[in-house]
Formats: C-alpha cells, sequence, structure tokens
C-alpha cells in the first residue's frame, strides 16, 4: 500500500531445537503478531506485524528464489564486505511455514556435519532472523538473513546501509522522509489496484460464461436422450399392443374353430383380455355332440352340467346356448 514505503531492520532469536533424534530440522524464526522485543523495540512503531495474511507474502518472496536460502554464523554473510571474513554455511533451507498461533517456521533445514556438533555442544544455541519491515505499520516484510548465534541482538547490523543492502536483496527501497505517499501515488496505486480487480472479474465472467455454456449444451444433450428414450418406450408399447390384439384374434378364431367357444359366445370373448380369455379356455375342453344326427345335422337335446355352467357364465340362456349348438 502506498503508506508503508519506508522500510526498517530488526532482528529476533529463538533456541534451537534438540530432541533425542538430533538437531530439529525446523526452526521458529518468528512470532505471531503484533509483538515486540524485550529490549522495547521497535521504537517507530507500536509493535511488528506478523498473521496468516502476512506470512503468506512473505514465504511467497522465499519461494521465488531458485536458490536454497542460507543459514551462516553470526550473520556473516551481511557482513563480509565490511570484515573481509569468509561466509561459513551451518545449513540451508528453501521452506517456510505459518503455524497458528506459533509463528513462522523454517522447515526442511539441511544442517552441516559441523553445524549439528556445534549446536549439540551446546556451542550455538539460537537461530537469529533478519527481517526488514514497514516503519509506520510494523508489518513484517521479508526475511534477510538467518544465522546461528549466541548474541541475539543486533550487535552492529543496525550501521548496515539499506541502500547496500538492496543491491544484495530484492526489497522496497526507502523514500521520503515521510513514508506518505503523494496523491499522484495513491491515484496511480489505486488505479493499479482497480485494473487487477477489472482483471479478475472479466477473467470470473469468462469462466462463469464458459460454464453456461457447457450446462447448456448437457441440458439439450439430456432433453434428447429423453426424447430418444420415450419414442423407444412408446414404439414398444405400441408393438406389445399390436401382437396382443393378434395373438387375441389367433386364440378366438382357434376357440370358435374347434369348439371351445360358440359363435354366441363370441362378442363376450372379443371382450376379453389376452390373458383372461387364455385362462377362461385352458380350462375348457371342445363341446361334445350328445345326440344323434338329425338330417345330416347334430342336435344337442340337453345340456351337460358343464355346458350349462357355461351358458350361465356367459349369461345366454340354456335355449339360446342349445340354438347355437344345433346351427353347427
Amino acid at each position: 500500500m502506498p503508506n508503508k514505503l519506508i522500510t526498517k531492520l530488526a532482528v529476533l532469536s529463538f533456541e534451537i531445537a534438540v530432541g533425542a533424534d538430533g538437531v530439529s530440522t525446523e526452526a521458529h524464526l518468528l512470532p505471531p503478531g503484533p509483538f515486540r522485543a524485550t529490549d522495547g523495540r521497535p521504537h517507530e512503531c507500536d509493535a511488528w506485524m506478523l498473521d496468516a495474511t502476512i506470512a503468506v507474502q512473505v514465504i511467497a518472496r522465499m519461494a521465488e528464489l531458485k536458490n536454497d536460502t542460507l543459514i551462516d554464523y553470526e550473520h556473516q554473510s551481511l557482513r563480509s564486505e565490511w570484515n573481509g571474513q569468509p561466509v561459513i554455511a551451518a545449513g540451508w533451507f528453501h521452506d517456510m511455514e505459518w503455524r497458528e498461533s506459533k509463528g513462522l517456521y523454517a522447515v526442511g533445514i539441511d544442517w552441516t556435519a559441523a553445524a549439528k556438533t556445534h549446536i549439540l555442544a551446546k556451542e550455538y544455541r539460537y537461530i537469529s532472523a533478519i527481517f526488514f519491515y514497514y516503519e509506520r505499520t510494523g508489518e513484517v516484510i521479508e526475511i534477510v538473513s538467518v544465522a546461528l548465534t549466541n548474541t541475539p541482538a543486533l550487535d552492529g547490523l543496525d550501521s548496515l546501509d539499506m541502500a547496500a543492502l538492496s543491491k544484495r536483496f530484492d526489497l522496497l527501497k526507502p523514500t521520503k522522509e515521510n513514508d506518505m505517499a503523494t496523491e499522484k501515488e495513491q491515484l496511480a496505486a489505486l488505479a493499479v489496484e482497480r485494473d487487477g480487480l477489472s482483471n479478475k472479474v472479466a477473467s470470473l465472467t469468462v469462466e462463469r460464461d464458459g460454464l453456461s455454456t457447457q450446462v447448456a449444451a448437457l441440458t439439450t444433450e439430456r432433453d434428447t436422450l429423453k426424447t430418444r428414450v420415450d419414442a423407444f418406450d412408446q414404439e414398444k408399447a405400441e408393438a406389445a399392443l399390436a401382437k396382443e390384439t393378434e395373438d387375441h384374434k389367433a386364440l378366438l378364431k382357434a376357440a370358435l374353430t374347434d369348439g371351445r367357444l360358440t359363435p354366441a359366445q363370441k362378442p363376450w370373448a372379443e371382450k376379453q383380455s389376452l390373458t383372461a380369455l387364455t385362462e377362461y379356455l385352458d380350462a375348457t375342453s371342445p363341446l361334445a355332440l350328445l345326440n344323434k344326427q338329425v338330417d345330416g345335422k347334430q342336435s344337442v337335446a340337453a345340456l351337460t352340467a358343464e355346458q350349462a355352467a357355461m351358458a350361465k357364465k356367459m349369461r345366454v340362456s340354456e335355449e339360446d346356448y342349445l340354438a347355437a349348438q344345433n346351427s353347427k
């Protein structure tokens, strides 16, 4: 933000964790904010600020580095340009993690054998993180240096020139004595933020329209498949009905031919379903011609008990039933 341009340097230290398995491969760098040092720092703001949101940016800055981050001794990597002494590595790491209520941690530390020996022998007890922060807000910006140390204070590093450090690190550079941006700078920053939000809205709109198109295509496909299924079901139903009709006609014709049905029974039989007619005919035998022939025709003088029951079921009189039989 435009009101956070002046940066400051600070340092905090935590004791290195040592367990039964040796030196831990993670180290506590900074606590959650707001926090202050026991010596009264910071002086230009209420407290240093670090939370999950701020930590995301701090972690991202380190993740952008191609090389691993050095852990040295006594921050010699920041002193070497002035004291001419070599920079000896104590370890390397590339990743950091934010842990709620605990703070920022370096993880996956690859300690050198010498560093492990020093730590286990308690020749070095602390890990020290130097970080940049915004003067007005105390918001942490970036981890500058990590080192093994027994003297947690800045110990001379306060005098390091910020411009010189900026040559070694990709940091925000200080601007005016007061860190309030000009109206023009504020407008420019707001314009950039507005354009960024506009791009996000445009991207989300394109994504939404794409999803809407997919939903419409899937809906059309579903409706097409449903139409096909409905047409297939209707075709099957019509075919089944046609077959049942043909089977009914064939069964009726066969029953009239072999005598299981009389002509008088035909209207009744035509009204029966195929299933009902089949059940009836399966239980019916062809009518026996019980009387002698008269003038070349057979006649039925009386009905058998079975024929009488059939006539009653058909709701025709015995005379009509006999007449129907004699007409054959």
